[in-house]
């Protein structure tokens, strides 16, 4: 469908963004693992982030290319599977992440002394970072693998890689309201009490020093 100039330019772009996503998030994991200072709590939320986002540039998209430039599956239908667990994880997982960062930074921001006092307890990091993603595993993988062995009515084509559940509605109603709209709301609340928090905040400091310097100046 492309020409080949078009096809040459689309596959420098490419190639230029899976080799910045793959170095970029490389460098931030090796000097996360090398500088035990960074180990603090939002640094490890951040670090699994990274992993996500490497894992989209080092696998989910080179094998999509081929499917984006012929429109056909070329690569089997393990690698169908395996690439749609893996995208569909890479990309739940870095949604959950943003909400897990979004969460560190409304603690530290609201209740600072106690976020502070908890910086260092690493088992309960680990946790939450594991908790990402156990949830993203089961919010796709375990109907991309095994929706074929109930629904037996599959009208994906076989040279389209798809999930089985691709026109169930119903599905796709109920996974995307955990996948981006629960996401996008806890992300909006939890931004949006930082920004009213440090408004407040403000708002008392302009008071206090108004105060202050009216009480000087009466002295």
């Amino acid at each position: 469908a492309y020409s080949a100039s078009v096809t040459i330019l689309l596959i420098m772009l490419i190639s230029m963004l899976i080799f910045i996503t793959v170095l970029g998030n490389s460098f931030v994991i090796a000097v996360f693992l090398e500088n035990k200072r960074l180990w603090s709590r939002s640094n490890f939320f951040l670090l699994n982030l990274a992993i996500c986002d490497f894992f989209i540039g080092a696998f989910c998209i080179p094998l999509y290319v081929p499917y984006i430039f012929t429109g056909k599956w070329i690569l089997g239908k393990f690698l169908c599977r395996l690439w749609l667990v893996v995208d569909n994880l890479m990309c739940t997982a870095s949604a959950f992440n943003v909400v897990l960062i979004s969460y560190d930074r409304f603690l530290a921001v609201t209740m600072a002394v106690v976020y502070h006092t908890h910086q260092q307890q690493h088992c309960k990091t680990v946790l939450r970072m594991a908790a990402v993603w156990v949830l993203s595993s089961l919010l796709y993988s375990p109907a991309i693998l095994f929706w074929d062995y109930f629904v037996s009515d599959n009208a994906i084509p076989e040279d389209l890689c798809l999930p089985s559940y691709y026109y169930s509605w119903h599905f796709l109603l109920a996974v995307s309201s955990f996948d981006f709209l629960l996401p996008l709301l806890s992300i909006l609340f939890f931004n949006l009490s930082i920004y009213w928090n440090i408004k407040k905040r403000s708002r008392k400091k302009r008071k206090a020093s108004v105060l202050t310097i009216s009480s000087n100046t009466e002295t």
